[in-house]
This record gives C-alpha cells, structure tokens and sequence, in this order.
C-alpha cells in the first residue's frame, strides 16, 4: 500500500511540471484576440484605417502602402530636432526592433511631421544614430499633406504646429497595425513596459495569422 502511494505521489510530482508549461503556453498572451480599434461615425463604428500614401525614406526611394507588402507594421510620429521625447520614443523603437530583429514580418514606419527640414539625407542620418536596419525601420519624409492626413485621419494621432515657433505638438503613441491596414494596438512610446507589451501583442498577432494560414494549409 505504502508502495502504491509513493508511485502515485510520484507520478503526480513529474507531471505538474507538464501541466504548468501547458497551461503557460495556453495563457501566456492572456487574451484570444487584440481589439480593433474604431471611432463612432453616425453610430456606425468604423475602423481606423491606414489609407494609401506616396512618401520616401532614409534612402531616398519611393514608399508606398504597397510596399508594405504581406507585413504587420509599427508606426509613430517624431521629428528630427525634437530634443525631449522623440529621443526616448525612438529609443524604445530601437529595443523593439532588437526583441523582434528575426521576424521578418514586422516593419516599424516613423514619420516626420516636419518635412520641410527632414529632409532624405536628415533622415538618413538621424537612422544611422538608431543604428536602424532600413529593411526593417523607414523613416519617412514627404508632403505635408499627406503626413498630417495620415497622422489624424489615418491613425487619430494628435499633431499640430505650435504658433510662432518651429516646434510641434505630436502624440508619444505607436500604433500596431494588421495586414489589413487596422490598427490593433496603441502604446504609449515613452513607458518602455507598454513598448515591451508591444512587442509581445505583435508577437501574437504574428501567431494568429501563422495558425490561420496553417488551417487553411490543413483544408
């Protein structure tokens, strides 16, 4: 009796590591989806979209919506002489852009929304301080008019010039946004635990579309 007691505890003692990293791997996201994020048009919620756009980046070469391609992509907003909070956003893009460096999946976009002065090769060299991959994070320059649509009709981000200087106010957030151009995420840029958070929603939101392609794969 002793015997079967002891077996019995024992079994039960290997299994509980087994348990606990199954039940980790189950819950470790803690959620089965992320939020589409919308705003109320007439009662009508309507999902933030990111429409078509025609810039350039730190290399000089055209980049479009299109050129996104199949890819999940992180966006914020700065300028280059911004000496406070852009340093420390694009500092904690540089820390996510290491956590996700081997997923190929993942683009980080920041715009300038001083176009006027950040100009290609400003941009080329502000990347080069970020150490920034070009084939993972664009800094992008343009029209203005295409860079504020984007910051508030695209991403409801809040960007605005302040009267009689050459500075700007503009959000501190980054954006995660899906294949179909839907942002799914907004983390506050200067709270590295929220860029941390970030990382691990991307990191899901790569999973899922894995798991749908492989049931698709399985039909």
């Amino acid at each position: 009796m002793k015997r079967t007691t002891g077996i019995i505890i024992l079994v039960v003692l290997l299994a509980i590591p087994a348990l606990w990293v199954f039940l980790w791997k189950q819950t470790q996201f803690g959620y089965k989806e992320l939020p589409v994020f919308t705003t109320d048009e007439m009662g009508v919620k309507e999902p933030y979209l990111i429409d078509s756009f025609e810039l350039v980046d730190q290399n000089g070469n055209t980049f479009t919506r299109d050129s996104i391609g199949d890819r999940i992509f992180i966006s914020n907003f700065f300028f280059a002489t911004c000496k406070d909070v852009c340093p420390t956003i694009n500092g904690h893009l540089k820390i996510a852009t290491e956590k996700l460096k081997n997923s190929t999946d993942v683009l980080f976009l920041s715009h300038t929304v001083d176009p006027y002065n950040d100009s290609v090769s400003v941009l080329k060299d502000y990347a080069d301080k970020f150490e920034a991959n070009p084939n993972q994070w664009r800094f992008l320059t343009g029209k203005k008019s295409t860079i504020y649509h984007l910051a508030t009709n695209s991403y409801k981000a809040v960007i605005e010039e302040v009267p009689d200087t050459n500075n700007f106010i503009h959000s501190e957030k980054l954006m995660l946004v899906d294949k179909d151009f839907h942002v799914r995420g907004i983390y506050d840029g200067l709270d590295i635990k929220s860029v941390l958070n970030m990382v691990e929603d991307a990191r899901f939101l790569l999973m899922n579309y894995a798991k749908k392609e492989d049931e698709q794969t399985d039909k």
